[in-house]
């Protein structure tokens, strides 16, 4: 629908010339040109400028809306008009009352007009790997499954409801300003092919998932990150915010924040939960890229998934060798691990471990937390709703960061008060906030600190601090992925690596995770690996701190497809969410919690003596209380253990290799392609 900005100011002609141009316009003659074919709208500089184009729109609507009064073929805006009103979801019934009024085109219209667009979609979606630079590096492949219930209403022979199970994905270009960083002949099949040969006699040593010095010095600054974040949301803020620590840590290796090239592949009614349900899959892709078999199974192609399209995908390449036949034995395929699938299900497992028990009342695990937050424990693990799990784990995390730096303020007893929206947070001297955070975090968040902690006899603070740590790289994980910092990310993956050997519901995991850091990091060649590493996130609109990982925005075209598309009346419609929707489809909050919750819960914590300040919890509550282990040490313990009965830690070398005999007979995980573990595992 044309649109234009209500301006009820007056203004006077002299000053229009006291107003610039418009910040967010990044080429103004591009946007006008846009604006005259009517696809979308400049922004007037100035007031009086807006009032003309108001003015301007009135007009051209009333003048459409008579053209396609007295001829229903002069419809280019309402044609448009009822494409964008099917996007918004706007029904039938609402649709024909705006054609009436000569507003928009009929649905029927719409419909038509999308499968145009649906076969140009799938015309430059083949235009697309047929470009001279698909050539030298083909585009991305990320997929997922999708599963659609086709409800019928009354059941009749061969008409009964029933799930469709479909797959799904997009393409995705390489950045060109990524591709002139690296060395294109690294880039190649045989360049990966030579990579994955030298698997077999390559020495995997327990510090390639330890932290190094660098490592230890950006972690030590991601603490202290957190710490300020806390302080400085919720107690005060520093005179000089440019001496003061800051409230993002030092970034390792960034993305590129340019507005990736997508293009949404056709829904596929294969699923790809099993090895033969992938294969169709893989056939399916090949054939909507226009490419023969040996042209799209004869380069190195990239494809992201979850683990279980990870597993089902390395199931059927191991029952396909050995073959002579590149399509066959699908040695140019290399999966990756979504980011947003690997910190859902670790970060489950973390949040498990440290849940406590519901039935002690003396306990103080995160299920105590979130009761004292106005969360109930029984919601802590919501179905389906990994995003809000997350949430939970990070207001955990920051209100027990919030009880360590009033106890070290000495305000531990006092209540925060209600901010003033005026005034805002009180201003402290910079070198008293420095201090603070310093000392919380010498006090709670070193090393040193937990194994003090763990030496006493109640192992209340020892549990609390190995907690904050735990929790600590589920939260980075996420900043670090919205901020498109790999090299922060890749980081905590090396500490998960290690932490996943000991943490339960990880089987998989524990195995596909270390594997996936080392193939970044020390197995690939460097400009091989920087494009793999690179292309793990992107920012969908173009802006720096909007990164999101591949799996979770196409978990969003996901929900729009199923949850939104296919509920506008007219019931499930499998076909026409195949050959219409899913090719057109085109594609932050903060997490504050109030002062009454944190409130509630530095009484809980006080009452509770959450820290230990006191002389101690009874010898009967000593005993009571459960000690947890620290998962990172527990895991290098495990490590150390398969050391010595494998040096070669042959399980984290798995499908990673070239030719046929590297230990097949040993992975057990391929005799049950579909068998997953319990919870959140995905």
């Amino acid at each position: 629908m044309l649109r234009s900005v209500s301006d009820n100011t007056s203004v006077n002609a002299t000053e229009v010339d006291d107003l610039g141009p418009d910040p967010d316009i990044d080429d103004p003659m591009e946007a006008e040109g846009l604006r005259m074919e009517e696809i979308t709208y400049h922004r007037p500089p100035n007031p009086l400028a807006r009032k003309e184009q108001r003015v301007s729109a009135v007009t051209k609507l009333i003048c459409s809306m008579i053209a396609f009064s007295r001829n229903r073929r002069c419809n280019g805006p309402q044609l448009r008009n009822s494409i964008e009103f099917l996007a918004c979801g706007i029904t039938e019934r609402v649709n024909q009352w705006l054609m009436y009024h000569g507003l928009a085109s009929s649905r029927q219209t719409a419909m038509s007009a999308l499968k145009t667009l649906s076969s140009c979609a799938q015309s430059n979606l083949k235009n697309a790997f047929s470009r001279p630079s698909s050539a030298v590096v083909s585009p991305i492949i990320c997929i997922d499954n999708l599963d659609i219930e086709q409800h019928v209403h009354t059941n009749s022979i061969g008409h009964q409801s029933h799930t469709f199970h479909g797959t799904w994905g997009y393409i995705q270009f390489p950045s060109p300003e990524l591709l002139k960083t690296l060395d294109t002949s690294e880039l190649t099949l045989d360049c990966f092919n030579e990579a994955m040969k030298k698997v077999s006699s390559f020495q995997i040593e327990p510090s390639m998932f330890m932290h190094t010095p660098e490592s230890e010095a950006s972690y030590r600054a991601i603490w202290k990150s957190q710490i300020a974040r806390v302080l400085n949301q919720y107690i005060a803020r520093p005179n000089n915010r440019a001496q003061a620590i800051g409230l993002d840590p030092p970034p390792v290796e960034k993305i590129s924040s340019k507005a990736p090239d997508i293009l949404m592949l056709k829904l596929m009614d294969a699923p790809e939960n099993s090895s033969e349900g992938m294969g169709r899959v893989l056939d399916a892709t090949a054939q909507q890229t226009g490419l023969d078999l040996d042209q799209f199974f004869g380069r190195l192609q990239l494809m992201d998934g979850d683990l279980a399209t990870c597993r089902n995908f390395n199931s059927l390449r191991s029952l396909r060798v050995p073959s002579a036949y590149a399509h066959h034995s699908l040695h140019n395929i290399s999966f990756q691990l979504g980011a947003s699938h690997t910190l859902w299900n670790i970060a489950s497992s973390i949040f498990k471990s440290h849940f406590g028990d519901v039935k002690d009342s003396t306990d103080t695990g995160a299920w105590r937390c979130l009761e004292s937050l106005g969360i109930p424990h029984a919601k802590a693990f919501p179905k389906k709703d990994f995003s809000l799990m997350i949430k939970h784990m990070e207001q955990v995390h920051e209100a027990t960061i919030l009880h360590c730096i009033k106890t070290v303020m000495g305000t531990q007893g006092q209540p925060i008060p209600e901010p003033d929206l005026s005034k805002g947070l009180p201003k402290i001297p910079t070198e008293k906030w420095n201090t603070i955070i310093e000392d919380v975090y010498l006090r709670y968040c070193t090393g040193e600190a937990r194994e003090k902690a763990s030496k006493q006899e109640c192992p209340k603070l020892h549990n609390l601090l190995i907690r904050l740590e735990e929790f600590s790289t589920v939260v980075e994980a996420k900043r670090a992925m919205k901020a498109g910092d790999i090299g922060r990310l890749l980081n905590i993956w090396k500490k998960w690596s290690v932490m996943s050997q000991s943490l339960k519901g990880l089987r998989n995991y524990s195995a596909y995770l270390p594997r996936m850091v080392l193939l970044l990091t020390e197995i690939l060649p460097p400009s091989l690996a920087k494009h793999f590493r690179h292309s793990l996130l992107f920012s969908p609109s173009g802006r720096e701190n909007h990164f999101v990982a591949k799996d979770f925005y196409l978990e969003l075209q996901n929900y729009w497809l199923k949850f939104f598309f296919n509920q506008t009346g007219a019931g499930t419609q499998i076909d026409r969410l195949k050959n219409l929707f899913s090719l057109n489809i085109h594609m932050s909050h903060k997490n504050i919690m109030t002062t009454k919750s944190l409130n509630v819960f530095l009484q809980m914590a006080n009452n509770f003596n959450i820290l230990d300040e006191s002389s101690g919890a009874q010898k009967g509550e000593q005993n009571k209380i459960k000690k947890v282990g620290n998962s990172y040490i527990l895991g290098s313990q495990k490590i150390k253990v398969e050391i010595g009965n494998d040096p070669n830690l042959s399980r984290f070398k798995l499908h990673m290799r070239c030719d046929t005999g590297l230990g097949e007979e040993d992975d057990d995980e391929q005799l049950v392609p579909n068998e997953e573990p319990g919870g959140y595992e995905l």
